[in-house]
């Protein structure tokens, strides 16, 4: 469910469920497992994520401070409209580098 995939130097997390109280902590897991090197550079890809909720948007909130106090960048992309609509109407889209699929996001890292 929550599995990175490297490409390249940033590690990409594809979702396949909503991300809701029910499962946030199999996301907090996933982070914490993971070993970042250096300057972490993640994507999450939200492209097969129908539905967002508060716990998630906080628990979002809380990995993009973590990977900042490790000089890292947390880039999310693929957001539904649905979710596009949270993150805006929230004010998480001012606080995310948001990238309509996750090329443009990983590609975003070289420029």
């Amino acid at each position: 469910m929550f599995q990175f995939e490297s490409q390249g130097a940033v590690e990409v997390l594809s979702p396949e469920t909503a991300l809701n109280h029910e499962n946030i902590d199999k996301l907090n897991e996933a982070f914490a497992a993971k070993s970042f090197a250096g300057q972490p550079m993640v994507v999450l890809d939200m492209s097969r994520v129908a539905l967002v909720d508060s716990a998630a948007l906080e628990a979002l909130l809380d990995i993009q401070k973590q990977l900042r106090e490790s000089a890292g960048t947390l880039k999310v992309s693929g957001l539904t409209q649905l979710v596009e609509d949270v993150f805006r109407i929230t004010g998480l889209a001012e606080r995310f580098e948001t990238y309509p699929n996750t090329k443009a996001a990983v590609g975003s890292f070289v420029k």
